[in-house]
């Protein structure tokens, strides 16, 4: 009987080392993520004001225009929502008739129809976010925020007090489908940029005031241009400054000693309720691991006004930027490796086209 066993066990051996050779020798390497990415923005010279959709199905080593000054005129690209792999919106500046640039995909960015109704006309909307994608919500001048709850088929107006319905509402984020934040440019009526918050769908509302409260010279007389949540963490970002509440907004601290001068802080991407990354003017990216006490800084070898940053899986980072500095056309550029290294993914249509601003960058698996 032992006999058996150990003659069956060389055979089952024999067959498992034949079986690892043929898998060695088929083996091509790890697994790769199929990383899908959008980015966003267009030219607003006066006269030749276009907006420009790109897209990549291989995490930016190809690009391909989905949107340009034939599709797009008259347009200008501010910010983009990825509902899915094949479902799109992307939110601009309003025609000069007042039709609204609130764009659909349902094609992977292939054909974009217009959404909405005729109550969207005459604003330009500026910010767009999606919750659980069944709630999305997007936000413009005019004191303008509406409400989807069927993707963008229809829209339901949110009104704010009047006295801020001269306001421009530069982003929107919100933590649930009554817990809503909204920020903008400097208020219609002070010298502080607003800020929005509801805890009841948008019944009523309450403005906080970071800026004047922190005494933050650089907000004075400025404006937000992001405000993200995760858990009972807001952080909200802008012209010079990056401020965080650990408390749902009830206290604020400014987090901004690494941001030196007047340079916007454009894009925040959250990790984690203390973890983010910061993208800002001349080439600055900055990351923190505790909640804005200490910062560490990139150098992805570019001048320019760095305004979109994308990451999947904590590692893999998209950042666009607008010419501003040293580069004279939008950037590109990938890191592999949370920020160490850079790599340039900057297609020549951008390098063709130095008039063109990339807004916003976007990424998801396609699993």
């Amino acid at each position: 009987m032992k006999k058996h066993i150990w003659i069956c066990s060389l055979i089952v051996m024999a067959i498992a080392i034949v079986a690892c050779k043929k898998d060695s020798n088929n083996d091509s390497g790890p697994v790769q993520l199929k990383m899908l990415g959008w980015a966003v923005g267009g030219s607003d010279v006066p006269d030749n004001t276009y907006g420009t959709i790109l897209h990549t199905a291989d995490g930016g080593k190809t690009w391909i225009i989905q949107g340009d000054s034939i599709r797009f005129p008259n347009a200008s690209f501010g910010d983009i929502c990825i509902i899915d792999k094949n479902t799109l919106l992307v939110v601009g500046s309003k025609k000069p008739d007042g039709i609204a640039n609130v764009l659909k995909s349902v094609d992977g960015g292939t054909n974009w129809v217009a959404v909405g109704n005729k109550s969207l006309e005459n604003v330009n909307y500026l910010g767009i976010f999606s919750l659980n994608k069944d709630h999305i919500w997007i936000v413009g001048d005019s004191g303008t925020i509406y409400h989807s709850d069927d993707i963008a088929s229809s829209w339901t107006k949110i009104e704010v007090p009047e006295a801020y319905r001269k306001d421009i509402f530069t982003r929107v984020a919100a933590k649930s489908i009554d817990n809503i934040w909204v920020v903008g440019n400097k208020h219609e009526y002070d010298d502080y940029p607003v800020m929005l918050h509801t805890t009841d769908a948008g019944t009523t509302w309450e403005r906080l005031n970071p800026i004047k409260d922190l005494n933050i010279t650089n907000g004075f007389l400025g404006y937000f241009l992001g405000i993200k949540t995760y858990g009972n963490s807001v952080w909200a970002i802008g012209s010079g400054f990056v401020v965080l509440s650990k408390d749902n907004g009830v206290t604020w601290s400014n987090i901004s000693s690494s941001l030196t001068g007047p340079q916007d802080a454009n894009d925040i991407f959250l990790l984690s309720g203390i973890e983010a990354y910061v993208v800002y003017d001349y080439g600055g990216i900055l990351s923190t691991s505790d909640t804005g006490q200490f910062w560490t800084q990139y150098y992805p070898n570019t001048n320019n006004y760095v305004t979109g940053i994308s990451i999947l899986n904590n590692i893999n980072i998209w950042v666009c930027g607008s010419p501003g500095g040293s580069d004279d056309y939008p950037v590109i550029l990938y890191s592999p490796d949370a920020g160490t290294t850079w790599q340039d993914q900057t297609p020549q249509i951008l390098k063709d086209y130095t008039i063109v601003t990339m807004y916003k960058i976007r990424f998801i698996e396609d699993n």
